[in-house]
């Protein structure tokens, strides 16, 4: 009776690590599935948080790509300049991150490009200028890309110019315009967009410095109705989940009420471009850690409740924790606050191993003496 009862003991024991390590791992980290967007109330425009999306539905005018030709026309103030993250403020998705067009935030530092070279460890090209220091404050960014190259106006000043960049917009049935956050959720950006312009040309270094005092007038992108944008957005609505399109094409923006995700991704495996920052150590360390109690106590479980050990249980148990961590990861992927990436699963079964491990080296021990 006794042994039965210790049986039970150690797989009860077993369940409350699993019901544990479950609720770590789904554990959003203070993600409530809004949607973190709201109307400014002393000027017209939006405020992103870090799980914030406004989005257009498909737009067929992108269906088949292009390249070049365009320009981009944006009033933002971003509220976090020292992320460690890449962060979307602009972007274009037509299902496929590796064509997706991007203006995106990295510290202090305007990004824009094709693709998803996030830390630049593959060198493709891009274009980035750094953003006004000092307090956070509203900057009319201008973006123009052709066949003469890729530039980047801040406050209708030329700051940066790339010659052999020409930047595309991506095909595919899905192609939509996405601001302040990823399809996938998991890019967040912080501040306010007062306005959006998006032109079918090339704006000249005149446009853009007429444009700018236009706007230092009033801040407002309302000028821009007599130039035919393509896209525009003023944010003149008193309130509601849509942003009328006051260019020529008539797509509206979307802002739900909960947090959606257009891609969801499953045990990402990109490997070759790992981020050793602070907060990739510490998840290593936290994934690799958190499965060793768990490994040991199912390697416990099994060989208490059999009476005896043998190698298979070590199988046993890792097997039995690389399947809780496989679940884990599929169903963090539901949830933008966490991420599904195949080097956890992979810690987490190394971590299960060395604590399967440590018990039958604790466990042969305790048999010598």
């Amino acid at each position: 009776m006794k042994k039965k009862n210790g049986s039970k003991s150690f797989i009860i024991l077993s369940i409350t690590f699993v019901l544990v390590t479950m609720f770590f791992g789904l554990w959003p980290r203070g993600f409530d599935f809004s949607n973190h967007v709201v109307r400014l109330t002393h000027e017209r425009g939006v405020q992103f948080s870090r799980f914030g999306v406004a989005y257009t539905a498909p737009i067929k005018e992108w269906q088949d790509g292009r390249a070049g030709n365009f320009s981009i026309e944006v009033v933002l103030k971003p509220e976090d300049c020292d992320n460690e993250g890449f962060n979307f403020i602009v972007a274009v998705h037509g299902g496929d991150d590796k064509s997706q067009l991007l203006v995106g935030q990295w510290r202090s530092w305007l990004i824009v490009m094709n693709g998803d070279d996030y830390d630049h460890s593959r060198r493709e090209k891009r274009i980035s200028a750094r953003l006004v220091s000092g307090p956070p404050m509203y900057q009319l960014v201008a973006i123009t890309t052709g066949k003469h190259g890729t530039r980047i106006y801040l406050d209708g000043r030329l700051v940066r110019e790339v010659e052999d960049l020409t930047l595309s917009i991506p095909s595919g049935q899905k192609t939509r315009l996405f601001l302040g956050n990823s399809p996938d959720g998991r890019h967040g950006w912080k501040g306010g967009i007062l306005g959006l312009a998006w032109y079918d040309y090339v704006l000249t270094d005149e446009d853009v410095k007429a444009h700018f005092r236009m706007w230092a007038q009033d801040h407002d992108l309302v000028f821009s109705t007599k130039r035919k944008p393509f896209l525009l957005y003023l944010f003149d609505e008193k309130g509601g989940r849509r942003v009328a399109d006051h260019g020529q094409g008539g797509h509206d923006l979307q802002i739900p009420g909960r947090m959606v995700m257009f891609e969801r991704k499953i045990l990402s495996c990109d490997l070759s471009r790992p981020h050793f920052n602070s907060g990739f150590i510490k998840d290593a360390v936290v994934n690799f850690c958190g499965f060793i109690p768990l490994g040991f106590v199912f390697m416990m479980t099994f060989v208490r409740n059999r009476g005896f050990y043998k190698k298979r249980y070590i199988v046993a148990a890792v097997a039995v924790c690389f399947a809780l961590s496989l679940a884990i990861e599929v169903l963090q992927s539901w949830i933008p606050s966490r991420s599904s990436d195949c080097l956890d699963l992979v810690l987490n079964t190394l971590g299960a191993l060395l604590g399967a491990m440590i018990f039958v080296w604790g466990y042969s021990r305790a048999r010598r003496t």
